[in-house]
């Protein structure tokens, strides 16, 4: 099963969503800037498979007091970056349009 998703979890796209929504499978995000905090969080690493991808392989820990994590990702279809991304959008074209220049067409 992983290695036909193998791609698709990599990129965290449409095709991301469809897998977990078919597996009911979730992305964990933390927030950005906490590496060294989350290695205590590790107890051990239990397995890893597609190492040769170094830091985008699947990794297995035992982990211990891990978090606070948001789900970037569902089984339902949602997507904490999509949504952030969209907002964004509708924020840059109001600021924009404040500003009085014209949206470009390839947005």
């Amino acid at each position: 099963m992983i290695e036909r998703l193998k791609t698709d979890l990599l990129i965290l796209g449409a095709a991301s969503l469809a897998a977990f929504a078919e597996l009911g499978g979730i992305y964990l995000a933390i927030v950005g800037g906490t590496a060294a905090l989350e290695t205590t969080w590790i107890e051990a690493i239990e397995d890893v498979d597609l190492d040769d991808l170094n830091p985008e392989s699947l990794w297995k820990f035992r982990i211990r007091g891990f978090g606070p994590l948001r789900v970037a990702m569902d089984s339902h279809g949602g997507s904490l970056y999509d949504s952030v991304n969209a907002g964004a959008r509708v924020k840059r074209a109001e600021a924009l349009a404040a500003l009085g220049i014209q949206r470009r067409t390839t947005d």
